[in-house]
């Protein structure tokens, strides 16, 4: 965007919260090669030639906003042509006392647009020839807090057809992150990088929504812009919602059953004098939109516009029962729909980035693709977020700074995880200075004893049914109850010695020997005073606090990941841990499951797994945030079945990242076959597995030559073999 102008309306606001349109036509003798480079603050819609072509800008940091680059050539015609944007202007993070919707949109409280055309020749750049109209007749409404990643908004058509253009002016010139000279050192809020992740798919899916006079009901639960003709006078309320539930919240019931009523959901106003075609500027996240109506007015939904990230995951699997199947279908589309500028953890509600929920999303992520972009971006979000003491806040980008200090160990995974998937050694070297602050913050925390001590902020683990909101104890709820007696926070222990021999594996491999020393030391330090002060002898499990009061499954799993206790020992703790009343939930499930695998308990899963496919007979098209008394349908930590049928089911993991090798280890039990193919280090890996009688037959093929695979077969027997596929047989 060199020598670009940012423009704005003559009469704009000072930090409000207004939508603005801008308009431009010219005309074209050829059209070829044609692309947009643009961005506003704080978003934009952009329009060519009535073709909804795309909007942004790509979610930024407090260091970096950024610019989209559109291909528009298609969008194009020879003769005249017509630009349109819709320009969302919202309030700056430090006003106080003015609504400030969309958390996870940071912004500088300006209503301005840079935007740039080339198309052979011709360069269409924002200046005074653009015309600008500020839109009074659409509001933004101050939603509950609990929709923070949206905003609702009412709407007077009649004053927006009657707004009035006039020639836009400049504000400012574009300055480019990559390329331009910060003169004296300076740097402003308006610097433009590259966008690092490529534009959402876009998908017109008007065909899964039904109408029948009351209400639109999706084939399943969506996320993107629907739009409404909307005739005759009078007013008209749209009612989204994710599924049917009581006030009480969702318990076991039927997605689907109307007599349950509407709890919760999001709304826009709309009044009407004739024709008016209503699309809100934000994105909507339903399965059900109630349609509510005063006066002579008649509601026709004309487009469904779907928006993910573009993943397009494989259809070639079958883990041998329809029920396994479908939950596949469901938890992939979870995971797309909290996958879009940033990793979500619910599109309906807040719709942030969070650092538990993203590090497992990254998983399920690597699972199913090698593109690995938002990943990145993810770990920079983050990264740069960071404070001078090492504090890292729970969610980024986010206008409100939460901090949740269990969050930031998943920073830690996060590097972790993508060094095993992909051998990015420079990777982890950029992101070795933000593990070192995480680590050193919790060090700070450490008492005399060595104990980690808990901090003001919220002591977050897993929404363990016990751990329930508590105003008396100013618990706000996921938080083991011994924290507020003893002031003591046992999990954070073996958490804290399992991340650390995380970091301690990549500082090695960047070379910094010394530290990976360090931080091991800490970690053995860690795990004996874990044993010492939390393990109970009669019992047999590890306490929450040190007076043995509490347990939960939560502890044992860190116990045993972290290698505070070791063989027969660790599978005496995870057995007794099953029958715990602090169980591990779906945000917690990844690594409870890793715990079993690592004793020898996987059939346990079982009862987690059973709770999932439950959901199927519930009518859910997603998985939701817990097993019951949901608040959200649709949360993708839950979205494990992905890693488990992929990478234990069918048994594919990294063996050796330096070699980039691989493992095939199949879990058979319960299902007769299972096929399916997974993306790795090595490139996608094919597994075909059956059970016949006594005998059992697995394929492997490779899409590159010279793969190596390491092959477990369910006898003991193992294999490894170069070849680009092979076939192995045995006894069962």
């Amino acid at each position: 965007m060199k020598d670009c102008k940012w423009i704005t309306s003559r009469v704009a606001e000072g930090s409000a919260n207004k939508i603005y349109y801008f308009k431009k036509e010219f005309d074209l003798k050829t059209v070829k090669n044609a692309k947009v480079d643009i961005s506003a603050q704080a978003r934009y819609k952009l329009y060519i030639n009535d073709s909804f072509v795309g909007f942004g800008p790509c979610k930024g940091t407090r260091e970096k906003t950024f610019f989209d680059t559109i291909d528009v050539t298609d969008c194009l015609r020879v003769g005249t042509n017509k630009i349109y944007i819709e320009v969302l202007q919202l309030v700056s993070t430090d006003m106080e006392g003015k609504m400030s919707p969309i958390e996870g949109v940071l912004r500088v409280g300006s209503a301005i647009l840079a935007f740039e055309l080339t198309c052979g020749d011709v360069v269409i750049k924002s200046d005074e020839s653009w015309e600008c109209a500020k839109i009074d007749g659409i509001t933004q409404v101050n939603a509950r807090s609990c929709y923070s990643g949206a905003t609702r908004e009412t709407v007077d058509s009649v004053a927006v057809k009657g707004a009035k253009y006039e020639n836009a002016k400049i504000q400012c010139g574009v300055s480019n992150g990559e390329d331009d000279h910060y003169w004296w050192g300076n740097t402003n809020k308006c610097f433009l990088f590259e966008r690092p992740i490529p534009m959402l798919d876009m998908q017109n899916k008007l065909d899964i929504i039904k109408y029948d006079g009351e209400y639109f009901e999706a084939d399943y639960l969506t996320f993107g812009y629907p739009r409404f003709k909307i005739c005759g006078k009078g007013k008209v309320d749209l009612v989204y919602f994710e599924c049917f539930d009581s006030d009480k919240g969702k318990t076991n019931s039927v997605r689907t059953d109307r007599s349950l009523g509407i709890c919760r959901e999001m709304i826009d106003t709309v009044e009407v004098d004739g024709e008016y075609i209503f699309e809100p500027f934000w994105f909507r996240c339903f399965r059900f939109i109630k349609v509510e109506t005063v006066g002579d007015v008649s509601v026709k939904m004309v487009g469904m516009t779907e928006v993910n990230y573009p993943m397009f995951p494989r259809t070639d699997y079958d883990f041998g029962t329809k029920t396994d199947n479908k939950l596949w279908e469901i938890s992939v589309r979870t995971l797309q729909r909290c996958m879009h500028e940033t990793y979500e953890d619910c599109p309906f509600y807040e719709q942030l980035q969070y650092a538990m929920d993203t590090s497992v999303q990254m998983l399920f992520n690597y699972q199913l693709t090698d593109d690995d972009r938002l990943a990145r971006k993810a770990m920079d979000d983050f990264a740069a977020e960071q404070h001078a003491d090492g504090l890292m806040p729970s969610r980024t980008p986010s206008v409100g700074e939460q901090h949740i200090p269990s969050f930031q160990f998943y920073f830690i995974f996060m590097v972790y995880a993508h060094y095993i998937r992909f051998g990015d050694v420079a990777l982890v070297r950029k992101h070795l200075r933000a593990m070192d602050g995480v680590i050193e913050w919790f060090r700070h925390h450490l008492t005399r004893e060595g104990i980690v001590a808990p901090s003001k902020y919220w002591n977050f683990i897993d929404w363990a049914t016990p751990w329930g909101y508590d105003k008396e104890r100013g618990c706000e709820g996921g938080t083991p109850i011994g924290v507020y007696e003893t002031s003591e926070i046992a999990i954070y222990n073996p958490m804290m010695a399992y991340f650390l021999q995380c970091a301690a594996k990549l500082n090695e491999i960047c070379g910094r020997t010394d530290v990976a020393e360090e931080y091991l030391a800490v970690a053995e330090m860690l795990k004996k005073n874990t044993e010492k002060y939390f393990y109970n002898k009669e019992m047999g499990l590890y306490a929450d606090d040190r007076s043995h009061k509490y347990y939960s499954q939560h502890m044992q799993t860190w116990c045993v990941l972290s290698g505070v206790c070791k063989g027969a020992k660790a599978k005496r703790i995870m057995k007794k841990s099953l029958g715990l009343e602090a169980k591990a939930t779906y945000a917690f499930a990844y690594f409870w499951f890793r715990a079993l695998e690592r004793v020898g308990l996987y059939d346990k899963t079982k009862e987690m797994m059973d709770s999932y496919r439950g959901l199927l007979k519930l009518n859910c098209t997603t998985i939701p945030e817990t097993p019951t008394y949901s608040r959200s349908d649709c949360h993708a930590w839950g979205a494990l079945a992905i890693y488990e049928f992929s990478a234990t089911v069918l048994g594919v993991r990294t063996e050796n990242v330096n070699e980039k090798s691989v493992s095939i280890k199949p879990y058979i039990k319960g299902r007769p076959y299972a096929k399916g193919t997974v993306s790795t280090i090595a490139g996608n890996i094919r597994v075909e597995w059956k059970k016949e009688k006594d005998s059992f037959a697995l394929t492997v093929s490779s899409e590159n030559d010279g793969v190596k695979k390491v092959i477990t077969m369910p006898n003991g027997d193992t294999y490894e073999t170069r070849k680009k596929s092979c076939t192995y047989k045995c006894k069962i």
